[in-house]
């Protein structure tokens, strides 16, 4: 029978609170004995053991974790073997160290990932390098053009600057961007755009 301490409700003992987290765990859809050892050790200890951060409730929640843990390990592996045959294939084809293999290669990882499409790629290129990179990324579209359905829109933007623009600003932090290229790629409709700070003055 579970108890209560400044409002806050315990399992009584270990054995019941190994009880009640393994019926939470399975009414989830996770079995109990799936979880890590470690994991279920802990949760339990966090729902008998009286401490301001524990209780039954805190205990759930560890369990509610590894719910979505597991959920997003799932999402992950489907993503990943969803695109696994093309990407390999076509990162190949580019050259992996290539700066556009390396590139794609990291889009590749948002997408299984799922992360933020947008993000900023290496530590910045000049004018010159930015332009003979633009050309790269063609290749790569015309490569990813022979049978790569998976991979598409291979496309780039001229420098822009972005504080001139009105669009310094990075989002709520106090962080700026000046001059910048934009690279864009396609996954199975997932649209990914790497920034590319630009060095050096303009010409």
């Amino acid at each position: 029978m579970t108890r209560f301490l400044n409002h806050v409700e315990y399992a009584d003992d270990e054995a019941e609170a190994i009880e009640l987290l393994t019926a939470y765990s399975e009414s989830l859809g996770l079995p109990w004995g799936v979880i890590p050892q470690r994991k279920r050790d802990a949760s339990v200890r966090v729902a008998w053991d009286e401490d301001k951060n524990n209780g039954l409730a805190a205990a759930k929640k560890t369990i509610e974790d590894d719910v979505n843990d597991q959920r997003r390990a799932a999402r992950v592996a489907e993503r990943t073997a969803a695109i696994q045959a093309q990407g390999n294939s076509l990162v190949k084809a580019i050259g992996a160290k290539t700066t556009a293999g390396e590139l794609l290669e990291l889009c590749r990882h948002h997408y299984e990932q799922a992360n933020h499409p947008n993000f900023t790629f290496g530590s910045g290129m000049t004018e010159d390098d930015y332009a003979a990179f633009r050309e790269e990324w063609s290749d790569a579209a015309e490569i990813a053009d022979r049978g790569y359905d998976q991979f598409t829109k291979f496309t780039s933007s001229a420098i822009q600057d972005k504080e001139a623009l009105g669009k310094g600003q990075v989002g709520d932090t106090l962080a700026t961007r000046g001059r910048q290229g934009n690279v864009f790629v396609t996954i199975v409709g997932a649209k990914f755009n790497a920034h590319i700070d630009i060095k050096g003055k303009k010409k």
